[in-house]
């Protein structure tokens, strides 16, 4: 089971209800400080600790509300549609899929890589508390912990080891207390022989050491367990787990580990116990396998976070041998430039980003439009990033709007390149002047103003333009009028191709037409109109003579090939060709024609192009 998406409402930084989807993928999340994905991190935790004990929603309903509700809450839902909330009323997250995910203890922030780092230099490098009461606190096993929680085990030790004795105690004799702090320190003692002494089957290190050898070349960690030691009253020694330390072979126990290896070293030990822990426990969990590691990346150096990428990646892996295969992973981090390494680094994963605003978290991700990301860039006052996606917001407007001849781009079939944003306005202008309709100018010449000062600069990476909240306050309403202008719809009437005879006996002429266009029938406000017709004279024929010129009596032919050539070319419109055989009609002293004459003139299949014209508008 993968979670598909995440539905947090008011938790923590979150002031209102957002659904975050994830579409079952792995997740990396960019967040700048304060943006909100640390209580991203808080809400998918607490929701899977919510399986094995309440949480307190109330407490973490985002304190800057106060309208008095009860609706904080945190809900995942996984494949097939299954949904499981915690909110200040419901709990249904204690299923047994959930309960066994929460057992992996698969959260991970850099706060639990200090264990490793802050160590006194006195000190050995002791990681009690980041295995026992960390990533291996739910770890239960039949043979390894009689099928008992090793936190479990260890509390349990702790407190009876705690208790007092005497009169009126539960132990009255300080015997008594040895015996049954005995009684559990065995299983625990037994526990810690299993995982963390050497030779034993289930020995950790090995696990731990196949990762580490993949983030951190030549390092390599064994574990020393000190045991739980119990007194003649009854109280303990602190157990440790210690680390020794060996880098290409060579120990560094004598030499303060801790300060003889850098931080992105300490740092790749400790992730590696992390994972390497979660690894031998993923059988616990076989539904569910969430891993969220929480900025983790702040300890790395650039050449170990490529690797722990790759490593996640598992690049060239068969899918047998695939360590993280199941898991379904999350990776925080407030370095934009690892966030856009991680783009060119991680194929398959979804990519989220997280900014703050003076209302709750922005939370831009790909399952949001243009517009969508620009009004959170804007609200998150990244307008640069705001002014990009308005101009895509803008092409892709056009794109939608224009007929898709209009959208085309130049350069041969299969090489085009995309029409420019430039192109894309011009064209919007061109559409309306084809269909004879008169252009939106206001609208044009805004997207011309705003393509100028905010989308063309930004689309270049021009960071010295100024970019003013105001300019772009215009710009989102020029797009709102772009958004809800209604295009003239046009309708086939005449296709282009279609030929046309010409017949005008008053100057003994005939000629063979070709409508040089399409012919539309054009509906625009309401109104019914066509749109501009175009034609190609092919041949003419006057008192006999084929193609011959507009003047003289006897008619005689134009000579010139060049020139005959560049007039059956040459497309012209019914006021042009009007104009041009009125030049006849003047020349033989006949009166002229208008356009509609033209038009009834114009023939095909016993029909004239103005009947044909004149029932389509009925």
């Amino acid at each position: 089971m993968r979670i598909q998406n995440i539905t947090i409402n008011k938790f923590k930084a979150f002031t209102k209800e957002e659904k975050i989807p994830i579409g079952g993928s792995n997740v990396f999340i960019y967040g700048e400080n304060g943006s909100g994905k640390s209580s991203f991190y808080y809400a998918l935790k607490d929701f899977f600790q919510s399986s094995v004990e309440p949480i307190d929603m109330a407490s973490l309903r985002n304190f800057n509300l106060t309208d008095g509700g009860n609706d904080c809450s945190i809900e995942v839902e996984f494949d097939g549609g299954v949904k499981n909330i915690v909110n200040e009323i419901t709990r249904n997250t204690n299923t047994p899929q959930i309960i066994d995910a929460n057992r992996l203890k698969s959260f991970l922030t850099y706060k639990h890589l200090l264990g490793v780092h802050n160590v006194k230099v006195s000190d050995e490098l002791d990681v009690f508390e980041l295995t026992i009461n960390g990533v291996l606190k739910h770890f239960k096993s039949s043979t390894i912990t009689n099928g008992i929680e090793l936190g479990s085990l260890w509390q349990d030790l702790a407190k009876e080891a705690n208790k007092p004795f005497g009169s009126g105690k539960e132990f009255y004799y300080a015997r008594q207390k040895k015996a049954s702090v005995e009684s559990k320190a065995l299983p625990f003692n037994n526990a810690l022989n299993r995982l963390f002494l050497t030779g034993n089957p289930d020995y950790l290190a090995p696990d731990v050491n196949k990762i580490l050898q993949k983030l951190s070349p030549g390092l390599t960690i064994e574990f020393t367990r000190h045991s739980v030691t119990v007194n003649q009253n009854g109280y303990i020694s602190m157990p440790k787990i210690v680390l020794e330390v060996q880098y290409n072979g060579n120990s560094l126990n004598t030499k303060s580990p801790q300060f003889s290896l850098n931080e992105a070293k300490l740092s790749a030990i400790a992730i590696s116990i992390f994972l390497g822990s979660i690894v031998r426990q993923r059988t616990f969990s076989p539904e569910i396998k969430p891993l969220f590691l929480d900025d983790i990346l702040i300890g790395l150096d650039n050449e170990n976070r490529l690797r722990l990428l790759h490593l996640l990646q598992e690049k060239g892996v068969a899918d047998a041998n695939k360590v993280f295969k199941d898991f379904q992973i999350f990776i925080t981090t407030y370095d934009r430039h690892w966030f856009e390494v991680a783009k060119l680094n991680l194929t398959g994963w979804k990519f989220i980003e997280f900014y703050k605003s003076d209302n709750g978290p922005q939370i831009i991700h790909d399952n949001r439009t243009f517009l969508e990301k620009a009004t959170s860039y804007y609200k998150a006052f990244d307008f640069p990033a705001c002014a990009n996606y308005l101009r895509k917001e803008c092409e892709r407007l056009l794109k939608d709007k224009l007929p898709e001849t209009y959208t085309l781009g130049d350069g041969i079939k299969g090489l085009i390149k995309a029409p420019t944003l430039d192109t894309l306005i011009d064209r919007l202008r061109i559409y309306y002047e084809d269909l004879g309709v008169e252009p939106p100018i206001d609208l044009i010449e805004s997207l011309q103003n705003y393509k100028s000062i905010l989308f063309n600069p930004m689309s270049h990476s021009d960071i010295e333009s100024p970019i003013y909240r105001n300019d772009l306050d215009l710009a989102f309403k020029t797009i709102d009028d772009l958004k809800t202008i209604s295009l003239p719809t046009r309708k086939v009437l005449i296709d282009k191709g279609a030929v046309f005879n010409l017949v005008l006996a008053a100057i003994n002429y005939t000629a063979i037409i070709e409508i040089a266009k399409d012919v539309y029938i054009v509906e625009s406000s309401g109104a019914k109109t066509i749109s501009p017709i175009i034609i190609l004279f092919k041949t003419w024929i006057r008192e006999g003579v084929e193609f011959a010129s507009p003047k003289g009596v006897p008619a005689i032919a134009i000579t010139g090939a060049e020139r005959l050539e560049k007039i059956k070319e040459s497309p012209f419109t019914l006021d042009k060709a009007v104009h041009g055989l009125n030049v006849t009609y003047i020349d033989r002293a006949i009166a002229e024609i208008t356009g509609n004459d033209l038009l009834s003139a114009l023939t095909v299949a016993g029909k004239t192009l103005f009947d044909i014209m004149d029932d389509s508008k009925k």
